[in-house]
């Protein structure tokens, strides 16, 4: 343990300093001793040479990055300053000034600095539209900094409110322009509103400080409202008679009533119809430190047609979703943590799966 010690010392020191030499090491009864000396001549000199590749290497990005922000090449300026402040951070405790520049100090505001003075204006301001159904109309966002228009650098579009599918980010033109489609609305809201601003993927390289830092800035958006004409679609949801999940229909029935459909009672007058069924088989019984679990394997089948086609739109299905219930627990409670922990799945994966339902 006593080499260990000394090795963990020499090697912490040797990262900071060179030059030194362990001269003695000796014990007390509760602790160790480690003398060393330190060539001061060395250690200066050794200093002056990572100040010098320290200053050499942050003025290079710092230079590097100037020049791509001079090209309007914005996300590779973000990587160069980044790189730079990596660089340099082991030693800013060492005075990195040169030629008047502190090189940590202009690589952090040129850093941050990126994205200010930016502004994004948008072709439209107001779009109306229908639910379950495109917009014709492309929506174009331009991006600026201080009045001058930036080509490469990517925008996206998504709903802020509402819900829906929106065409892919893309990076703006020689014009600084990108432009967007709304692919699908699924949200019965009257009024919602879409967003569009720069795509923040570029920073998933970044090390998740400065991600912070960037994140902290004020970021350019142009918001467009949506507003959809009142035409609700209305769907008929029926429970098939294979449905062993009891109150699973009323949470999805609810679900998709209050934020995509007005559901009717009369299968006639819909324009949808949503055939719903779920099934519920009994596993082993897996034995617990406390008490025994009931392994429950929960399915359910959820299909959309179009009313006067019969054209099948969606087929959302899951299977064998695994839920332990204590054996102690009542079939009415052990029904609950099924339904429960099926709508978690439900919740996150439907929306998502009724923004490719179209009604065009």
């Amino acid at each position: 343990s006593r080499e260990l010690f000394e090795d963990k010392i020499h090697g912490s020191l040797a990262s900071w300093l060179e030059g030194q030499e362990l001269k003695e090491t000796y014990q007390s009864a509760n602790s160790y001793y480690v003398y060393y000396t330190l060539d001061k001549k060395l250690y200066t000199q050794k200093s002056k040479e990572r100040r010098d590749k320290a200053i050499q290497v942050g003025a290079d990005y710092l230079q590097k990055g100037h020049d791509a922000e001079k090209s309007m090449n914005l996300s590779q300026a973000v990587q160069l300053y980044a790189k730079g402040l990596e660089a340099v951070e082991p030693w800013t405790f060492m005075d990195l000034t040169s030629n008047g520049v502190n090189i940590p100090n202009e690589l952090y505001h040129s850093y941050v600095n990126v994205f200010s003075g930016m502004a994004i204006t948008s072709n439209v301001s107001q779009l109306d539209g229908e639910a379950f159904k495109a917009i014709s109309t492309p929506i174009a966002g331009c991006l600026s900094k201080n009045g001058i228009v930036i080509p490469n650098v990517k925008l996206k579009a998504s709903f802020v409110t509402g819900a829906g599918a929106v065409s892919k980010p893309i990076e703006t033109d020689y014009n600084g322009t990108a432009e967007f489609y709304v692919t699908n609305i699924t949200s019965k809201n009257k009024i919602q509103e879409l967003r569009i601003s720069i795509d923040d993927s570029f920073m998933n390289a970044l090390p998740d400080a400065y991600q912070q830092l960037l994140q902290n800035q004020v970021w350019p958006a142009a918001k467009i409202t949506l507003t959809l004409k009142d035409t609700p679609i209305i769907a008929y949801f029926f429970v098939n008679e294979e449905h062993d999940l009891e109150g699973l229909e009323k949470r999805i029935g609810s679900l998709l009533t209050n934020n995509h459909f007005t559901l009717t009672e009369d299968p006639d007058a819909a324009e949808l119809f949503i055939d719903f069924s779920t099934k519920l088989d009994m596993g082993s019984v897996v034995t617990g430190g406390l008490y025994d679990l009931n392994t429950c394997l929960c399915s359910f089948e959820l299909k959309i047609y179009n009313n006067k086609t019969e054209q099948l739109l969606m087929n959302y299905t899951a299977n064998n979703i695994t839920v332990l219930s204590p054996v102690h627990k009542t079939a009415e409670e052990t029904m609950e943590m099924c339904v429960r922990e099926v709508m978690r799945r439900v919740n996150r994966e439907l929306p998502n799966r009724l923004r490719n339902l179209n009604l065009n």
